[in-house]
């Protein structure tokens, strides 16, 4: 019941929002479908009944209008067959468009998935997002539309499985029982048993769907973040280290797929004797009435098929048991990420006003640390004021930067920022893949910029790329540490904040060059309020006033 009512709320805002009319005509056009084809099935059964009967009576008269019948029945079903494909195909797309942009949005709100990145729960929201979304959207529709489909099975073919039954009449102990339409019964009984024995045999598989997952991600993570830092590997001489991280994480995936053999081993194996005895059993179950001479041979074909169609019907949950707990272990994984980021706290605001920045009493709370990390921190600074933020390796002093740019959420005390932008500067830049136009611009577009680029790259050290603007790759991997914290400043020098937060975004360059790109912050932004933390001694000059962190 619980992956029910997370199923729900995951799915609520898509299906039941007034918007939606659309998704839910696919998915009655596609359910629609589906149910024709149980309808043109029902006419197949009575054609089975007349050919089998034509044939038994050397009929051939009855063979040709009968094969062009089939035919035409055919025809129908494949119609239906990839219509129905073609619809389920664009509700999938659609659906998955929208829970993706769902979750997007709440991660990507209010500084999320870094506040959710300082958690440990839950592990790979790429994967969550990428793969789970999709999952679940094709699970979901592939699930209800076979459910329908049995269900229509057994409202179609139920009647005609009773009428050709009869009654079955035999005495125990001397008193007589009568069963009517006995072969439903059967197929009831039948299919509930060996779902019973289903679920008892494959009950593990739901956890171990769920470690699978998480196992393919964390390797995939692995190696995405050896792509990434593949210099630093190679400068270490790091491969043998790396292959042996590989091979452990791989080992997980070995352990638990070895894990889920077992398991789907006896499932199928159960599914395989449960298949095949299905194929036999309604002919036994039916030639009583036939070696009773009580229905004709293609009576006793067409019960088989309605028998068939019947317990088919009421085996949906052990046709589809594997892929109803692959479907569970990924709503498990969605719903744990929405939960996560619903819960996260919302962050203080800060009052803005005025163009004062004034911090008073501000403390500071690092992870897994219950008192706060500095002593109490008050400042209070005006347009144009450098304050240099000083003391030892980790007493706090990122993180106090990271408190006051709003993304550190553990914290007391009251902060006061003036109007205008707030941009934050760390050591290494984000630089995703895109055109360098783009990086220069981020985390605005190139058409909301007004400005020379090519001067502006010339300005901070790097007029050799500025006629590389409109190319695209992974600069990241192109451009040295220094040359990525120049494209920084272009980037402050762009965007032109009222408040600007440093830690350490000049510790890849050279004394001359970071005094040159200091020197042109204070000539471009001379209203600027500038906080930073620095162990360049040489830099020491441009700041006004300096702070030494104490720790609490």
């Amino acid at each position: 019941m619980q992956t029910l009512r997370r199923f729900f709320r995951l799915i609520r805002p898509y299906w039941f929002s007034r918007t939606q009319w659309f998704a839910w005509t696919l998915l009655l056009a596609v359910l629609g479908l589906s149910l024709a084809i149980i309808y043109i099935g029902v006419f197949i059964n009575q054609w089975n009944k007349d050919f089998y009967d034509a044939l038994t009576a050397f009929e051939t008269a009855k063979i040709l209008p009968l094969s062009i019948q089939y035919l035409a029945y055919m025809a129908l079903v494949v119609l239906c067959v990839s219509s129905a494909g073609w619809l389920r195909k664009l509700l999938l797309i659609r659906w998955r468009r929208h829970l993706t942009e769902q979750l997007q949005e709440k991660w990507l709100r209010e500084h999320n998935l870094y506040r959710l990145s300082l958690s440990v729960q839950p592990d790979n929201p790429d994967q969550r997002i990428a793969e789970d979304c999709a999952m679940l959207a094709e699970k979901s529709i592939d699930l209800l539309k076979n459910f329908v489909m049995n269900m229509a099975k057994i409202i179609a073919f139920v009647g005609i499985l009773w009428e050709i039954s009869g009654t079955l009449s035999f005495q125990i102990a001397g008193q007589e029982v009568v069963i009517h339409g006995y072969l439903v019964w059967l197929a009831l009984f039948y299919t509930l048993l060996c779902s019973l024995l289903t679920h008892w045999i494959g009950r593990k598989l739901h956890p171990l769907n769920v470690q699978k997952q998480q196992a393919e991600a964390n390797f995939r993570r692995t190696l995405l973040r050896l792509h990434d830092n593949a210099e630093q590997v190679a400068f270490y001489r790091g491969e043998e280290t790396e292959k042996h991280r590989l091979a452990t994480y791989f080992a997980h995936i070995e352990r638990n797929w070895h894990a889920i053999m077992g398991r789907e081993f006896r499932l199928e194996t159960f599914s395989a004797a449960y298949l095949r005895l299905t194929n036999i059993l309604p002919l036994f179950a039916v030639m009583p009435l036939y070696l009773a001479k009580t229905i004709t041979f293609g009576t006793m074909m067409q019960a088989r098929s309605a028998f068939a169609s019947v317990q088919d019907g009421f085996g949906w949950f052990m046709d589809f048991y594997k892929r109803i707990m692959e479907w569970a272990a990924c709503v498990q994984r969605l719903a744990e990420f929405n939960e996560s980021l619903a819960q996260l706290p919302p962050l203080p605001t800060p009052i803005i006003q005025g163009r004062t920045l004034v911090c008073d009493a501000l403390q500071v709370v690092l992870p897994h640390q219950p008192q706060p990390c500095l002593a109490p921190f008050s400042c209070a600074l005006q347009p144009g004021d450098w304050l240099q933020l000083q003391g030892p390796s980790g007493i706090g002093k990122s993180a106090l930067l990271r408190t006051l740019a709003g993304l550190w959420p553990a914290y007391a005390g009251k902060i006061a920022l003036p109007v205008g932008n707030v941009l934050f500067l760390p050591q290494k830049s984000y630089l995703p893949f895109a055109r360098l136009d783009e990086l220069l611009c981020y985390p605005r577009r190139p058409m909301e910029i007004q400005a020379d680029l090519g001067q502006l790259l010339q300005m901070v050290g790097l007029a050799h790329l500025s006629t590389q603007l409109e190319v695209a790759r992974d600069w990241a991997l192109r451009l040295s540490g220094g040359e990525q914290q120049r494209i920084a400043f272009a980037r402050l020098l762009l965007q032109r904040p009222q408040v600007i937060f440093c830690d350490e975004n000049t510790n890849q360059l050279d004394i001359a060059s970071a005094r040159h790109l200091f020197s042109l912050l204070k000539q471009q932004l001379p209203e600027a309020i500038v906080i930073a933390v620095t162990h360049q001694a040489e830099l020491a000059d441009f700041f006004n006033s300096q702070y030494v962190l104490q720790r609490g």
